[in-house]
């Protein structure tokens, strides 16, 4: 049994005892500041680097993989939790219908004939059939029917879920959440007058395990509780925006009687502790692509124990409900689109109306930030826009504060630019120095660990008085996501029988590309550039579905047509797949900007 010890946080003025054998990210975790493990705790990414206090003097440590030992000192500030989180969006003109109702039954109806059952009583005046009720709702009907002032009926769909004594004025809610792979938002509904009634949202509790799917997929084979421990983070997270929104908007969490989710195929199965080890392994198969419907009971998510949870239909392999939900939230109008949702995933759809192909490509996480040497998530500190004007570099600071990284959107601007004055390659390459003409540039390309690098912001102008550079290496990061998403996205479009400029709109769905630069993103060859095709931003249209189908059992079935009619194309497996890869690799230059 391992042996219990103490660790110090001076600057949080906390201490824990946990067992010797813990990490330091292990025990960050156990006091509420998680560290977020981009590489899933292998020590390669860099950034959980901590500060330790040994013997009086101070050093940096990876927190992943050090281990703690007897009155250690962990030298961190609350960790900053402030990330640009997507929560906004626009809801298309629907008729709300939800599939979750209460009926009421007043006192002076509730009178059974001779030889007939309540159960028949209540249908025959409501006038409904509902589906054959389950024990636990005929025990509730046997104690309140002949006793209580009126009843209200809870239905989902045909299927009474609850049964209590009330009148024509109860409250019922629900939820529609957006299930991330980083952060999770959720919208509260009142599902009487259909009005909204708060946002809340929260970094999703399993970046402090691994920052992208495929790490946490590993996580779940290499440790023995690792499905479960990041089922039960997930779930802490969701009730912990329940708890918040709740608070925020005076609502009894037992007055919530549903909550739909969407998210991709992992977030799927981590949700439900479901194993999710042969989506990661050819042919990256899911459990069921079906909705799923559970009891908020059994999951243990705080609402009305009673509740229902509803999740997406997944659209095959890694394309998942959260796919499904961006393609619902679009218009029905025959218009032949192009859809991107980039993360460390990217998932494409190519068609119209309820009938799209789908594909993803592991773009990996240096789109987000990660994986470069001086990347963030978009926070306080971030650069996320940067350009170069007469000389001179210009740059956006999230919170307009000293810089202490730059984000995936200023990270595209940066290459874009670098590109665009001539001070790397097609290749990627720096060029010399004594080839540019601009000195201020050209004293900006370094050489760093033998490999070159351009000043983005110079030590006297950051938070902690290193430069802040973009490496050869990061570019290079950035070529081969980059072409992964060009390489679907032309495949994809080839597959469903049209060429580019049968495409009436590109789409851009998510946080990425919200706040990316199209342009920029078109100039490097990110994002595939036709004449005369729009691209557009349409914010987090995920979340848009989610509430779609909270709030309409029509736009519900939608959905179920939209995946049922999906066509998943393995683009990876395609024979051309590699040689167009490796051609999408080299920077484009793309004229669009202006």
């Amino acid at each position: 049994m391992s042996k219990r010890i103490s660790v110090n946080f001076p600057l949080l003025n906390k201490s824990i005892q946990t067992n010797e054998d813990s990490t330091i990210s292990d025990v960050c975790t156990l006091i509420g500041e998680p560290l977020n493990l981009v590489c899933g705790g292998k020590g390669k990414c860099g950034k959980c680097r901590v500060d330790i206090e040994t013997n009086g003097k101070i050093e940096s440590v990876l927190a992943c993989v050090t281990k703690v030992y007897e009155n250690l000192n962990i030298m961190i500030t609350s960790q900053d939790s402030s990330a640009q989180i997507l929560t906004t969006s626009v809801l298309k003109d629907i008729y709300p219908n939800p599939s979750l109702k209460f009926y009421f039954v007043d006192k002076s109806k509730l009178e059974t004939s001779i030889g007939e059952s309540d159960w028949e009583t209540l249908c025959n005046k409501l006038q409904m059939e509902f589906d054959r009720p389950s024990i636990h709702i005929l025990r509730k009907i046997s104690n309140l029917f002949h006793d209580s002032t009126g009843i209200n009926l809870i239905a989902y769909d045909n299927a009474i879920i609850d049964v209590l004594p009330g009148d024509k004025n109860m409250d019922l809610y629900g939820l529609a959440f957006d299930i991330g792979s980083t952060s999770i938002v959720a919208y509260l509904y009142d599902l009487t007058t259909y009005e909204q009634l708060g946002i809340s949202s929260q970094l999703n509790k399993q970046t402090s395990v691994a920052g992208d799917v495929i790490g946490r997929i590993e996580y779940t084979i290499n440790e023995p509780n690792g499905l479960k421990r990041l089922h039960d983070l997930v779930i802490e997270t969701v009730n912990e925006i329940i708890n918040e929104i709740c608070d925020k908007n005076k609502i009894n969490k037992s007055s919530i009687y549903q909550a739909s989710f969407c998210g991709n195929s992992t977030m799927q199965h981590l949700f439900f502790e479901i194993n999710p080890q042969y989506l990661g392994l050819a042919p990256f198969s899911s459990t069921t692509h079906d909705e799923i419907i559970a009891k908020a009971k059994e999951l243990k998510i705080q609402i009305n124990p009673n509740g229902v949870i509803t999740f997406f239909p997944l659209l095959g392999g890694h394309v998942g409900g959260d796919t499904a939900a961006v393609l619902l939230s679009l218009p029905k109008d025959e218009k032949n689109r192009l859809i991107i949702d980039l993360g460390t995933n990217g998932e494409v759809a190519v068609g119209k109306d309820n009938y799209y192909k789908v594909a993803s490509m592991a773009s990996g996480p240096a789109l987000e930030g990660y994986g470069i040497e001086y990347g963030m998530r978009g926070t306080v500190g971030a650069i996320e826009r940067v350009t170069i004007y007469n000389g001179n570099i210009i740059y956006k600071v999230i919170g307009q504060v000293a810089p202490i990284g730059i984000c995936g959107s200023g990270i595209i601007d940066i290459i874009a630019e670098l590109l665009r004055n001539d001070l790397i390659n097609k290749r990627g390459a720096f060029v010399n120095p004594d080839e540019v003409k601009e000195a201020n540039l050209a004293n900006r390309i370094i050489n760093t660990n033998n490999k070159k690098a351009f000043i983005i912001a110079h030590g006297e102008e950051t938070e902690n008085g290193r430069p802040i550079v973009l490496t050869q290496d990061d570019i290079r990061q950035v070529q081969l996501a980059k072409a992964a998403i060009f390489t679907g996205c032309t495949m994809l479009i080839e597959e469903a029988g049209l060429k580019g400029e049968d495409l009436e709109e590109i789409l851009m769905a998510g946080a990425f590309g919200n706040y990316i630069n199209m342009d920029m993103a078109q100039l490097i060859g990110l994002i595939p550039y036709f004449e005369g095709v729009p691209v557009y931003s349409i914010g987090n249209a995920a979340a848009t579905g989610s509430q779609l189908f909270l709030l309409s059992q029509e736009e519900k079935e939608k959905c179920i047509e939209i995946a049922k009619n999906a066509i998943h194309i393995e683009i990876a497996t395609n024979p051309s797949f590699t040689k167009n890869y490796m051609k999408n690799t080299y920077l484009n230059k793309v004229e669009v900007y202006k």
